[in-house]
Parts: C-alpha cells; structure tokens; sequence
C-alpha cells in the first residue's frame, strides 16, 4: 500500500517541524512523540523510510518505531480512520471481496536497531559464504569466528545515508566494506566504522548515527561485574574477554572503572599515545604496559605473531606508583 501511505505523509506533512523531503522514500522531521530537543529547535531526528512495500517511522533520539499508520493514528486520529478504511478498500478488492475484514490495532512489534534497517543495508559476516570478501578478510586477520556475528559487509558505502541521512553528500564512492557497528547498551544503534578491504587510502570511515553519543565499540556485550578491558580498536576487542573499543576522541574521554584495564596501543614513540596513558596513570586507573620483547604496535598484530594476548595482559597490568615505573621505561617520546 506504498502509494496510499506516501498520499497521507502528504497530506499530513504540514503537521511535522522541519519537513523535508530527502529522498523518494525517506523523510526527515522533528519527532512529534518528543519533541527531539527543547533547547536546540534545528534537531530533526525523526524518519520516515519505505520497507518492503510500506512507510515506517523511526526516531534517533527516543527510539521510538511505529508503522505510518501508527505515527498518523496519534497525529491526526481522524484522518487515520480514513486511511484504514482507504488501505482495507483496496487490500480486499478482487477475489478477496468478499472476505470478513480483520482489524487488528494492537501496537505494532519491531525488533531492535540492530535488526532493523541495517539488516536490510548489509549482511552480517556469520552468515555469508565462506569464499566472501569479508570472510576471507575477518579469517586472514583471525578474528575468532564465534565473533563475526558483530560484524557486517556493506556493498555499497554510499547507501550509509539510509542509516544516517547527513551522510547523502559526504559519502559518494560506492566501494564495499567492513561495516563495525557501535551499539549502547540498550543495543539502540549508535553509530559504526567502515574499515575497508585493503584497496583504500582511507582505511577507516566514522559515521555516527547519534551525534552526541560516544563511540565506544562493544558497550551492549560487556558484563560490568567483570573488568572490562578498554583498546583502542574495535576488531582489537574482539580478541579478547569483556572488552570495548573507543574510537576516535572517545579514548581520552572514556572514565574506566575501579577494576577496568586501559589497554593503549604499544606504541612508545607516539607522544599523544603516551600522553594519553600517563593521563590514566595519572588518575590511578589500571594500565597495560607492554614488555619489551613486544615488537606489535595493536593486540591484532600480536595475535598475528601467535602471542597469546590475554597472558600477557594479565601479567603486565599496573597501577599507582609501579606504573609510572613502568611508563618511564617504556615511552621513547
């Protein structure tokens, strides 16, 4: 009933703050159920997509989602009837004619974010064929398998836009790659890293999906009765036990727990990577301080050298004053 629901979202479109009209089947407005923002009136967060062959709705910022149906039955109760009445017109012609109607109003039941939009934009990497780019990619990396289910290929990067509609103009090449995404911890989608193949100058795109929200890889899979181990890249985390990620400027933001691990990349001539550890020092917090005889800059590569990681983690985690013995050792900056 694709054609009546865009009829309606005309009809009632007048009604949205801030309309716009940004593709043939997506729409961007201020959320009605919200508000989005009562201090920041340029918000919009509110979408209107086309799946399968109807209209949903989808807030970024209260999550809420709603078929059309359901968004126009709180807007305008009225011109919902007529809408029902238009769609069951049309859905029992024909054949069907004669059939009994069945109204069924119960509130409509959508899967998470996660199952969501980016299930139709991409395929998650458990599930493609084992002559897959992205297959052979995640088994020449060893990343283990039992972790591929958090990881996605995208074929076309500039499609991201349906996911995070600023992007339409920022993103116009089409090459496919390794979608990681990022996920709070009520597994409402956050944002994701587009790390390509291997062909590109630009290894690694960020497009945040909530602007405000950090980008921490993992937060929706950790146990917080356990340390969580705090590295800096996400396919890092996967190799090792209650782990995130923090990308971007997220690291020098990120406040770990009393028993968590800070685990900076092993890299001791990078003055900003040393003085990023020394912050966490500084502050008491637990901290990784990477052996001598360890020649890998990231855990990946270590796993690549057949070293066992979570060994030697537990063995060179410090604290207080030893670490700062320890860090003046080791940086080279």
């Amino acid at each position: 009933m694709l054609h009546i629901d865009l009829k309606y979202i005309n009809m009632i479109a007048h009604r949205f703050e801030r309309f716009k009209r940004k593709d043939d089947y997506l729409f961007n407005f201020r959320c009605p159920i919200c508000g989005d923002s009562s201090t920041k009136k340029n918000k919009a967060r509110g979408y209107l997509y086309k799946k399968k062959n109807d209209m949903f709705y989808k807030c970024h910022n209260c999550d809420a989602g709603k078929t059309f149906g359901g968004l126009l039955k709180i807007t305008d109760p009225l011109l919902h009837k007529e809408y029902v009445m238009e769609r069951y017109s049309e859905g029992v012609a024909g054949p069907r004619a004669n059939k009994t109607p069945e109204f069924d109003f119960k509130p409509p039941v959508f899967d998470k974010p996660k199952d969501g939009l980016i299930d139709e934009l991409m395929d998650r990497v458990d599930k493609l064929d084992s002559n897959h780019m992205a297959v052979q990619y995640c088994t020449s990396r060893r990343i283990p398998q039992e972790k591929w289910d958090r990881l996605y290929h995208i074929e076309d990067i500039s499609k991201i836009h349906q996911l995070a509609p600023k992007y339409k103009d920022r993103i116009k090449t089409t090459e496919p790659r390794l979608a990681i995404p990022f996920f709070d911890e009520q597994g409402k989608l956050t944002g994701m890293t587009l790390r390509d193949y291997g062909e590109s100058t630009l290894r690694y795109i960020m497009v945040k999906i909530v602007d405000d929200a950090p980008t921490i890889f993992g937060l929706d899979r950790i146990s917080k009765e356990k340390p969580v181990k705090i590295v800096e890249g996400p396919l890092d985390s996967l190799f090792l036990d209650n782990s995130i990620a923090c990308a971007g400027t997220s690291f020098s933001k990120i406040i770990p727990g009393d028993n968590d691990i800070i685990v900076i990349d092993n890299q001791p001539k990078n003055k900003e990577v040393c003085d990023i550890l020394h912050k966490h020092i500084s502050q008491g917090h637990k901290v990784v301080i990477w052996p001598d005889n360890i020649e890998q800059k990231d855990i990946n590569d270590m796993v690549m050298a057949n070293l066992d990681v979570e060994e030697i983690i537990n063995y060179n985690t410090f604290q207080n004053l030893e670490a700062e013995l320890k860090y003046t050792n080791w940086r080279k900056c």
